[in-house]
């Protein structure tokens, strides 16, 4: 009888698991990697300043090959950006297509706000130095909101062909 228990509970966990993603692959992790995002030109009050005051968290580059009219995308989260000197942080997903030199789309939570852009200009993926970049990228939030955003987003270094 505690056979059949064990197995029931074995097979349940590896059920939640999988309903999961198999734990928690989609949460960012601590990278020994430093970014840095500079937020201007807000149109909300409290939002422009510094963001990432050491390492970054990141999860794994993985290339996605979505069902429908989506292109292929290389993607990736990152998270732990406070704010230097002020309360607040950011943290985003970064999406670009396979041996792209610019982002298809980034989005980007700044002290609870999603802001989001799916335009080219702007950013560059740097695959020789891990890093995305960003000078003055306009990104706008489903409530109308703006801000401005330079810096250096970094990316883990083994990543999927083309990422």
């Amino acid at each position: 009888m505690n056979k059949i228990f064990k197995l029931s509970g074995a097979v349940v966990l590896a059920a939640t698991l999988a309903a999961c993603g198999g734990g928690n692959s989609d949460d960012p992790s601590p990278s020994e990697q430093t970014g840095i995002l500079t937020v201007t030109n807000a149109s909300i009050d409290g939002v422009n300043g510094i963001y990432g005051n050491g390492a970054l968290n990141l999860t794994d580059v993985e290339k996605k090959n979505p069902v429908g009219s989506d292109p292929e995308v290389c993607t990736f989260k990152f998270d732990g950006a406070n704010r230097v000197g002020a309360d607040g942080t950011a943290y985003g997903d970064v999406r670009y297509r396979p041996d792209a030199t610019t982002l298809y789309v980034i989005f980007l939570t700044v002290n609870g706000v999603e802001y989001s852009s799916g335009q080219p200009d702007n950013s560059a993926v740097v695959r020789d130095s891990d890093r995305i970049r960003l000078s003055a990228k306009s990104l706008t939030a489903g409530n109308g909101s703006t801000i401005r955003v330079s810096g250096v987003i970094p990316m883990r270094p083994s990543r999927p062909t083309g990422c």
